[in-house]
C-alpha cells in the first residue's frame, strides 16, 4: 500500500513505524516521518499516535545531540503513554530517558529507568524491550567499572536475543561484551568479539558503528604492543570518522594514534594527532557544556511535574480497582439471592480494601506536599547559589580589571610612543606577572564553572612541589614588594608529592 493513499489513523501508525525503522539509518528521513505523525496525532486527537511520534522524536533528538528536546519529547511520550496505559510506549520512553541520564553521567537514575523498562518488557513478553533495556543497563555498569554486573546484564541480553531467535541488537551486544573484555585486559578475546560484532547481523546499526569498532580494535592491539596493526586500524577509523564527521569516534582515534606513533618514535605524527585530539576535545567540551546547561534547564522544568505523574499513577491504580470491582458486582448480582451472604462478605472485604486505598491516597497526597516543599527548597537553594555566583563575579571583576588596566595603560604609552625601550623592558616583567595572574584567575573561573556543572572531583598526580610554589610566589612578588614582605622557601630541591595540582 502506498503511503500517499493512506489517511487518518492508519497513516499515523504507518508513519510512526517507518520513523522507528529508519531512525538509526537516516535521521532526517525519520524526523520527517515522526514530525508528520505528531501533527496528525494532534489533529486526530489520537494519544497513541502522538505518544509514539514523540518517542521517535525524542530518540532522534538524542542521536543529534539536542539533549534538552530529547528529554522533553521523551518525557511527554512517557506521560501520554502512561495515561492511555500503553505499556510498550512507557518502556520505550523509559529507555530514551535512561540514555539521556547516561549521557549526563547520572548512572543510578539511568539504571533505574532501564530496569523499570525491562520489567515492563517481561510483562509484555517483548524481546525487543527486554534486550534493549538489559544492554543499556550493562553499558551503565561498564561506565562505573562494575564489570561483573555489566557482563551479567550483557550476557542475559544475549541469551534472550538468542532465545527468541531475533537480531535486534546483536552487534551492539557484542560490542559491549568486547568493551568488558578490554576493560579486563583480555585483549585477544576483545579483538575476536569486536571482529564478530562487525560481521554479525543486527536489526539496526548506526553508520558510525564501524568507526567505533575500529578505534576499539586499535586500542586492543596497542595493549598487545602490536603497534603497526593498531596504527593501521586507527588510521582507517580516523578516515571514516573524518569523512562522516563522527566526532566522538574521531577523538578516540586521535587519542590512541598519538600514543601509537610515540611508541614507534614518529614524534611528528604523534604531535599532530595529540594536537588534533586537544583541539577536538576543547570543541566537544564546549558543545557538551552548552548542551548540558540546556538539558539541566529542561530537566528542572519538567521534574516539577513529577507530583502530577505520581498522582496520575495513584489515580490509575484506583481506576483499575474500580473497574475490577464493577465487573465483580455484575457477576455477583447475576447469581441471585443464594449468594447474598457471600456478597455481603465480599463487600465488607472490598470496603476494607477501599479504606486502605484511601489511606494510601492520603499518604501519597502528603508525599506530594512534601515533594512540593522540597522543590521550593531547591528553588531557594538555586536563588542563594545565584547570589553567591554574582558576589563571586563581583570580586573576580576587581582582580581582572587591575592587570587589564595596567596592560591597557602601557599599550597606550607604546601606541603614543611615550615610553622608551628601556622603560618598557623595565615594566615588561611586571606586566608578564600581571598577565600570568590574569590567566590563573580566568583558569580558576573555568575550573569553578566545571565544578558547578560536573561536581567536585579530586585529580591526584605526582607533582614537583617546588615548581608550583615558585609559580605562586612569582605571582605575589609585586604585591609583596609594595608591602615590604619577603619570602624564604626551605624544602628539598626535587621534592615530589602526590596531590591535585590545581587545588594545591
Amino acid at each position: 500500500m502506498i503511503l500517499q493513499e493512506l489517511d487518518g489513523k492508519e497513516r499515523g501508525q504507518v508513519l510512526n513505524r517507518l520513523s522507528f525503522l529508519v531512525r538509526e539509518k537516516n535521521l532526517s528521513q525519520a524526523f520527517e516521518y515522526a514530525n508528520e505523525a505528531e501533527k496528525l496525532g494532534k489533529a486526530l486527537n489520537d494519544s497513541l499516535i502522538l505518544a509514539n511520534a514523540k518517542e521517535n522524536l525524542g530518540w532522534i533528538y538524542y542521536r543529534t545531540g539536542v539533549w534538552d528536546k530529547a528529554f522533553r519529547f521523551s518525557r511527554d511520550a512517557y506521560t501520554i503513554s502512561y495515561k492511555i496505559r500503553d505499556k510498550r510506549g512507557v518502556a520505550m520512553s523509559l529507555n530514551n530517558l535512561g540514555v539521556i541520564y547516561y549521557k549526563q553521567k547520572n548512572y543510578p537514575e539511568a539504571i533505574k529507568k532501564f530496569k523499570e523498562a525491562y520489567g515492563i518488557g517481561v510483562q509484555l513478553d517483548d524481546p525487543f524491550v527486554m534486550v534493549r533495556s538489559l544492554n543499556n543497563t550493562a553499558l551503565n555498569f561498564l561506565a562505573t567499572t562494575q564489570l561483573d554486573s555489566a557482563y551479567q546484564y550483557a550476557y542475559q541480553s544475549l541469551m534472550i536475543n538468542n532465545e527468541f531467535n531475533t537480531n535486534f541488537y546483536n552487534s551492539f551486544i557484542y560490542r559491549v561484551l568486547g568493551d568488558i573484555q578490554l576493560a579486563r585486559n583480555l585483549n585477544d578475546e576483545a579483538i575476536a568479539t569486536y571482529n564478530f560484532a562487525l560481521q554479525t547481523a543486527s536489526h539496526q546499526r548506526l553508520e558510525s558503528f564501524e568507526a567505533s569498532i575500529l578505534h576499539r580494535l586499535g586500542h586492543a592491539f596497542l595493549n598487545k604492543s602490536e603497534v603497526t596493526k593498531a596504527i593501521e586500524l586507527l588510521e582507517k577509523g580516523k578516515d571514516i570518522a573524518l569523512e562522516k564527521n563522527f566526532q566522538d569516534e574521531l577523538i578516540q582515534c586521535y587519542k590512541y594514534l598519538a600514543i601509537a606513533y610515540e611508541q614507534v618514535e614518529k614524534l611528528d605524527m604523534a604531535y599532530f594527532n595529540q594536537m588534533s585530539y586537544n583541539r577536538l576535545s576543547d570543541i566537544l567540551e564546549d558543545r557538551v557544556n552548552k548542551d548540558r546547561l540546556a538539558l539541566i534547564s529542561a530537566m528542572f522544568e519538567v521534574e516539577k511535574s513529577d507530583a502530577e505523574i505520581r498522582y496520575l499513577r495513584a489515580e490509575n491504580d484506583y481506576q483499575d480497582l474500580q473497574i475490577k470491582s464493577f465487573k465483580t458486582y455484575n457477576i455477583l448480582f447475576t447469581i441471585g439471592t443464594l449468594f447474598l451472604a457471600i456478597l455481603f462478605v465480599w463487600l465488607w472485604s472490598l470496603h476494607k480494601k477501599a479504606k486502605a486505598i484511601n489511606v494510601e491516597l492520603l499518604n501519597n497526597q502528603m508525599k506530594v506536599e512534601q515533594q512540593k516543599w522540597e522543590l521550593e527548597k531547591q528553588s531557594n537553594n538555586l536563588d542563594r547559589s545565584n547570589k553567591l555566583k554574582n558576589r563571586l563575579f563581583s570580586i573576580l571583576a576587581h582582580d581582572l580589571k587591575t592587570p587589564v588596566a595596567q596592560l591597557q595603560g602601557v599599550l597606550g604609552l607604546i601606541n603614543d610612543q611615550n615610553i622608551s625601550k628601556e622603560e618598557f623592558l623595565e615594566l615588561s616583567p611586571k606586566l608578564k606577572r600581571n598577565v600570568d595572574g590574569l590567566y590563573v584567575t580566568l583558569d580558576n573561573i573555568l575550573t569553578w564553572s566545571r565544578a558547578q556543572m560536573e561536581g567536585f572531583k579530586v585529580q591526584l598526580r605526582p607533582t614537583h612541589a617546588g615548581q608550583v610554589i615558585d609559580d605562586c610566589l612569582n605571582l605575589l612578588e609585586q604585591y609583596a614588594q609594595g608591602k615590604e614582605v619577603t619570602f624564604r622557601l626551605s624544602m628539598e630541591k626535587n621534592l615530589r608529592i602526590w596531590v591535585d595540582t590545581d587545588l594545591f
